[in-house]
């Protein structure tokens, strides 16, 4: 009951100003008759009454509109008895009456109307609202998602120097240059967990990859150890790249964080196969543009799940989080190319990426 008393309140607290506004409009038009009596008398007692009673239905609605018939019958019946004329009779008050109810109940339709229309427009802001902090949770979750993704690779490469460097330490043997290896190998895999931090942060700021020529073949070099840090599985690695389809232009963080995405999904898809090949490698693609691959001899891509690798959350493996692929495909396309996958006749998978063709060296 007090809810219902409250929201009644709030209702009549919306529709007071306008219909004060109603009522300040159409009174002085409907008694502005008094002014017209000494020039027209008993003639036309009603003519202010109709205008003043459409302007109070169409700004405050049915109520100013009901009052305002209601007056103007009172002062075109006092014009009329002013200059000697007849009163309207029962009969003729009924029908005037009548035409004012219409237009109040016209003004009060409209007023309805346009107070759902509010209505409506305030539920939609509120759904914005909400979706829009759905859509930043959201973002906040695939961005915590996408961190612990990536940086799990260099911080797993991390504790294997590391377990090697202890290793040695237990040997007690002095090899100076091994133990300064795998400590330059430490510190490079912590700059680059400090560089994937610093890129999620740019895209989460739209700001664009910093591209540079690179050598595409070098970049697979440096990303395979990476990628292979950590893993328990054997593979043969065989290399094909294209002398021709070398220089490319593109971020090589980025660029090094999709191949060694792609590199450790199609090792641990080879995980139990009898024959465990890796090849990676390059060619020409079209005008301008350079295709990098990594195809495995794995069991191949699940067809429920080829068209969709590339989304979110999406993945094919029982501990995979689905945000690897994703991410690789957000700074490929970032680098103006496009990354695909599909199944190969003999077996396995293939994973394509285009990037855009860079001078070559002697000609840069």
């Amino acid at each position: 009951m007090e809810f219902r008393a409250a929201s009644r309140l709030d209702e009549w607290g919306h529709r007071a100003p306008s219909a004060v506004l109603a009522m300040a409009i159409g009174l002085p038009i409907v008694l502005s008759r008094f002014a017209l009596q000494p020039l027209v008398g008993p003639q036309s007692p009603f003519i202010l009454a109709w205008p003043a009673a459409m302007l109070a239905a169409f700004v405050g609605g049915f109520w100013p509109a009901l009052f305002i018939s209601i007056v103007g019958l009172f002062i075109g019946q006092w014009a009329l008895r002013a200059g000697g004329a007849h009163p309207l009779g029962p009969g003729g008050v009924v029908i005037f009456l009548s035409f004012g109810l219409v237009f109040a109940v016209a003004g009060g339709l409209r007023q309805r109307g346009l107070r759902r229309a509010r209505a409506d427009a305030h539920r939609l802001d509120e759904m914005q609202l909400r979706l829009a902090r759905v859509a930043r949770l959201n973002a906040m979750g695939e961005i915590a998602a996408t961190l612990a993704h990536e940086v799990n690779q260099p911080l797993t490469a991390i504790a294997g120097y590391a377990g090697a460097a202890e290793r040695l330490i237990g040997q007690d043997t002095k090899n100076p240059a091994r133990m300064t290896e795998l400590l330059q190998k430490i510190s490079a895999q912590t700059t680059r967990a400090r560089e994937i931090i610093g890129r999620i942060r740019g895209q989460v700021t739209q700001g664009p990859p910093a591209l540079a020529p690179q050598s595409l073949s070098g970049m697979f070099g440096d990303s395979l150890p990476v990628a292979l840090a950590g893993t328990k599985v054997s593979v043969a690695v065989r290399r094909d790249f294209d002398p021709s389809a070398d220089r490319v232009f593109a971020d090589p963080i980025q660029v090094q964080q999709v191949i060694v995405n792609l590199i450790r999904n199609a090792v641990e898809a080879m995980a139990d196969a009898p024959r465990r090949e890796l090849r990676i490698g390059s060619r020409p693609a079209d005008p301008g543009l350079v295709e990098a691959f990594v195809s495995d001899t794995g069991p191949g891509l699940d067809p429920r799940l080829i068209d969709r690798l590339f989304d979110p959350f999406v993945t094919g493996k029982a501990d995979g989080m689905g945000i690897g692929l994703s991410v690789s495909r957000s700074i490929v396309e970032a680098h103006g190319g496009r990354i695909w996958a599909a199944r190969q006749p003999e077996g396995g998978a293939v994973f394509r990426f285009t990037l855009r063709r860079a001078p070559a060296e002697d000609a840069a």
